[in-house]
């Protein structure tokens, strides 16, 4: 391969790899029990917690797809980026006491309690290749960024790097369970926050794009509608569907495990405001560089040395970084993003395999299973998951789709049905057990049917696919009571809720095939979208029917696992009882970060008396002052923690 970059950038991406393995080997003296794996043994103290859920939620992708999205898009993608602690917020105020207080050890493992044996299952299912998606997602994202960079004109280059960076995520997540997980994240953290914070004000001083006030000017004025890869439209809906849509999906599945794995409800909302206090920082930290990048580069040619790559678009944050970056540093860089992939891939696997284990194989294969035997699982299917994600993000890459568009398109199918009876299921009893399976059946049909066959644009199809869940959620109450005073009643009613949805396919979508004048009984082409909407609505008239029934019976039932469930959620973590006595001490993390702080400042140290381009050596004292700073921070808090 031929390399492009000096060679200790290449070094210093090798150090960064070796040492993540080392933090697994570590922390694997840990791994005792199956919750030692998967919680860490609610001993994670908060701000590792915090800053490991703050590195889960972005990834390659935020430098890759994210930033080709606000090259394109302007101040639309800095709005973006504005919705992210916006829902952010409003999650975790709503979800981080009760995380902790349900005392699980998996994302869905409440679910049976609170739902019931046959949802869990379901649930945990679909979960599980839900789950296994994103870190596909982010090694396609890490992938497309770094292969042109380290290894420009390589025709196999993507191929190894999501090998490679697959196979040692895997060792460490294998070895140190979620312990290795959330201290390989603060590393990340600290690597990507020292480089990002110093790139800002590199480039303002650089003189390339003037003043601040100048590079406002400089950049297009705001335009509420865009049209990119695929012909996918982002525009006002967009934004508040994703907004809306991010509420759910930012509280449930691997974001919560962070939640649950700290010492009480305290420290979960400790955990949330850290978070939610580091993403007001995404605009600017995130957007910046991809709109300085649209100003040196107005057309994606001109980008070198990836005018020649794919969808270049998606490698303006590293071209802004190579610009302004000196040797070295360019690589910590690199390390940045595939750390920042790493932690949401690691986070995933551990999720999904807590599911493997505590949901799955214990709960329907072995009930008795041994703490040692869940830790066994849970390691196995890590490999497993590993293996999906690398042939996964092999198609990805391949799409016609851009990365941001063909994940928003997943996320859309899947994720928004998904998550939001697993948040509502935890916020309130007004919904039958059943209503959590019934509601993602249906969400997922309607979010199919208004992608492929209404062609709604992905606002359009968040907003229905959420509205069609929540009704099937709240509506399952009044269905069943209907159902018990008079079932031909509650058939016809299930009818009629298929007619109107009929009507709605009818009279609200983007495909111009389905207007009535182009039917044709002679052209079976004509045929195929109303054939569609047609067999959709007798569906949803059939859930309804048959679900009406179960929820009825769900009415009379006593559901006292579900009493129980929320009496649970109402009371406080005993921690002398419920965490210290399975544990000596909680580990100090204090002294480790502060450690591993400064030896990556006196790396940013070392690399700044190498001789190089001495107009650039500020650039290596800022990074390594502001590791040194963070060291003699955590060093602090440890003497006053004492």
């Amino acid at each position: 391969m031929r390399l492009h970059l000096p060679v200790v950038d290449y070094l210093v991406i090798a150090f960064y790899l070796l040492l993540m393995l080392g933090v697994g080997f570590y922390f694997s003296r840990l791994m005792k029990t199956g919750r030692d794996f998967f919680i860490g043994g609610n001993r994670i103290p908060w701000w590792v917690a915090g800053l490991s859920q703050y590195m889960t939620m972005f990834s390659a992708w935020t430098f890759t797809g994210a930033a080709s999205f606000a090259y394109q898009t302007g101040w639309y993608g800095i709005l973006y980026f504005i919705t992210g602690p916006v829902s952010y917020f409003i999650a975790f105020q709503l979800s981080a006491r009760r995380w902790r207080r349900s005392r699980v050890v998996s994302p869905v493992e409440y679910v049976q309690t609170r739902f019931n044996r046959a949802t869990h299952l379901f649930l945990s299912l679909l979960l599980i290749f839900s789950t296994a998606y994103w870190p596909a997602h982010h090694l396609a994202s890490l992938a497309k960024i770094t292969a042109p960079t380290l290894f420009p004109g390589s025709l196999f280059a993507v191929d190894i790097l999501i090998i490679v960076t697959g196979l040692v995520i895997l060792v460490y997540s294998f070895t140190g369970g979620l312990w290795a997980v959330c201290v390989t994240d603060v590393v990340q953290f600290l690597i990507f926050i020292a480089v990002c914070v110093v790139l800002i004000p590199v480039i303002f001083l650089s003189g390339d794009v003037g003043s601040i006030t100048d590079f406002i000017r400089a950049v297009p004025p705001l335009k509420m509608t865009h049209m990119l890869h695929g012909n996918t439209r982002y525009d006002l809906w967009y934004l508040l569907g994703v907004t809306i849509t991010s509420v759910y999906s930012s509280a449930v599945g691997v974001n919560a495990q962070r939640y649950y794995s700290v010492r009480d409800e305290s420290s979960a909302q400790k955990v949330g405001w850290l978070v939610f206090i580091l993403f007001l920082f995404n605009p600017l930290l995130f957007g910046i560089p991809p709109l300085v990048g649209k100003m040196l580069w107005p057309e994606v040619s001109l980008i070198e040395p990836f005018s020649l790559v794919a969808k270049a678009d998606e490698n303006i944050f590293i071209a802004v970084v190579m610009r302004y970056m000196p040797a070295g540093l360019v690589g910590i860089f690199l390390a940045a993003m595939m750390s920042a992939s790493m932690s949401a891939m690691d986070s995933a696997w551990n999720a999904a395999s807590s599911i493997v284990s505590i949901d799955v194989y214990k709960r329907f294969f072995n009930p008795k299973a041994s703490e040692k035997q869940l830790l066994r699982v849970g390691r196995l299917a890590t490999i497993g998951l590993c293996a999906f994600a690398i042939v996964m993000a092999l198609i990805i890459i391949h799409s016609q789709y851009g990365i941001f568009t063909f994940s928003n398109i997943f996320f859309g199918l899947t994720g928004v049905p998904v998550t939001i009876p697993l948040l509502l299921g935890l916020l309130t009893r007004k919904i039958s057990r059943w209503s959590a399976m019934s509601s993602i059946i249906a969400g997922i049909i309607v979010a199919s049917v208004a992608r492929f066959v209404l062609k709604y644009d992905l606002g359009p199809q968040y907003l229905l696919t959420a509205a069609v869940t929540v009704f099937f959620l709240f509506g399952s109450f009044p269905q069943g009571r209907l159902y018990r005073r008079n079932r031909l009643l509650s058939i016809a009613a299930s009818a009629v809720i298929g007619l109107l949805l009929w009507f709605y396919f009818l009279a609200f979508n983007a495909n111009p095939n389905l207007e009535l004048s182009r039917l044709h009984p002679l052209q079976p082409g004509t045929l195929a979208p109303f054939f569609w909407i047609t067999l959709t609505a007798a569906l949803f008239a059939v859930l309804a029917a048959v679900f009406s029934r179960l929820y009825a019976n769900d009415l009379s039932a006593r559901n006292e696992q579900v009493i129980a469930f929320f009496t649970r959620l109402s009371t406080p973590v005993d921690v002398e009882k419920e965490v210290l006595s399975h544990a000596e001490k909680e580990v100090d993390m204090f002294q480790l970060i502060s450690g591993i702080a400064m030896g990556l400042a006196l790396l940013s140290l070392l690399l700044g008396l190498a001789p190089h381009d001495l107009e650039k050596t500020g650039i290596y004292y800022a990074v390594s002052g502001m590791l040194f700073a963070i060291a003699a921070v955590l060093y602090i808090l440890k003497k006053v923690q004492k």
